[in-house]
């Protein structure tokens, strides 16, 4: 099984590459508004590797195994009245629905067998996650000198496989969540765009691609002063999509769309990156048989398995939506992007 994921940075076009791998045989492509977030979300897989493997200590490491034990408890069951506990705790992500209602006992199983044992007894540490209720409630109990039972269970772990036992676990997930005749599996957003092989090192096979677009193109992609007709997909085309991409990126304010750009592109990791594919959003429009070559080296798969060419993905679409910020009335804007992003325009 090889994971792939399609990656931007917010408006980039990365739509089309999914699109793209809906037309080939052997592919599995998730929903374009499923993200699988539970490698970058805080409290995720990624910091839990940096409490247990990176700079790993007693304290740290129970506490994020804590962590990760409640965002599973969190992104796992759909809220239902069947369910009474889940009206409290589930935040409306449902991975339990997404991996064959088997997300929330794989992930226990998982976090199991990353314990080497447990004990009972007072562990101070905690204190500081006290909701202000409780705080209050103790301190109340010592100004009366009534005893403060502070036990509770504590995980100790020495993490000593965590990287083989994390590969078997989003495998297992992994063959709950698609056509387990497919030997590709395509998801979004799982690994963020700055660097995607610390994500990527967490899997048995998988790969990278991230989609750049022109910051004048994503700007006027989420305004209504365009002169221009575009091309929306059907799953972005409603207004709550178009107010979150405008939250999102910041294009209510010109100054912190700019300052916002500037930090992701100099977050980008430029070392040797083997299994990561970067591509412009525009290239691939407008250079499409190129850049279908470039795909297929990069994965290793046969131009053959191409059996639905153009069936998702029509480039004569989407070539509306490049150069947008040339039909723009927003002129100051573009003339201040152009000028301050100049490193990351694309230039045909």
């Amino acid at each position: 099984m090889k994971i792939i994921d399609i990656s931007g940075f917010g408006h980039s076009g990365k739509g089309v590459i999914v699109d793209l791998f809906k037309e080939f045989e052997d592919f599995y492509v998730s929903d374009h508004n499923f993200e699988f977030n539970l490698l970058r979300i805080q409290d995720g897989l990624l910091d839990l590797k940096a409490s247990l493997i990176d700079n790993w200590s007693p304290i740290r490491s129970d506490a994020s195994i804590k962590r990760f034990e409640n965002l599973i408890r969190r992104i796992g069951p759909k809220a239902s009245f069947s369910n009474f506990e889940s009206l409290f705790y589930s935040n409306g992500m449902n991975y339990d629905y997404f991996f064959n209602n088997k997300f929330s006992q794989i992930s226990e199983e998982y976090i199991n067998s990353l314990i080497d044992y447990r004990y009972v007894g007072e562990w101070p540490y905690s204190s500081i996650n006290q909701s202000p209720f409780d705080q209050l409630f103790s301190r109340i109990r010592n100004n009366f000198g009534l005893k403060n039972d502070r036990k509770e269970r504590v995980n100790v772990s020495s993490a000593k496989d965590f990287t083989k036992i994390t590969k078997n676990y989003l495998e297992k997930l992994f063959l709950e969540f698609s056509n387990k005749s497919c030997k590709n599996i395509v998801i979004n957003n799982a690994f963020e765009p700055f660097n995607p092989e610390a994500s990527i090192q967490l899997f048995n096979n998988a790969k990278s691609i991230v989609v750049k677009r022109d910051p004048r193109d994503i700007y006027c992609s989420t305004i209504n002063t365009l002169t221009h007709k575009t091309f929306i997909p059907s799953y972005d085309n409603n207004d709550y999509h178009k107010d979150l991409k405008k939250d999102f990126l910041n294009t209510k304010n010109i100054e912190n769309f700019i300052l916002r750009q500037k930090i992701y592109f100099e977050k980008i990791n430029n070392k040797s990156e083997q299994n990561v594919l970067r591509l412009n959003f525009e290239d691939i429009v407008l250079d499409y048989e190129n850049q279908l070559q470039i795909i297929y080296d990069f994965l290793k798969i046969d131009g053959s398995s191409h059996i639905n060419k153009n069936k998702f993905f029509k480039p004569e679409l989407s070539a509306n939506n490049i150069g947008l910020w040339k039909h723009n009335n927003q002129s100051n804007e573009i003339k201040l992007i152009s000028k301050e992003l100049k490193d990351y325009l694309y230039h045909h």
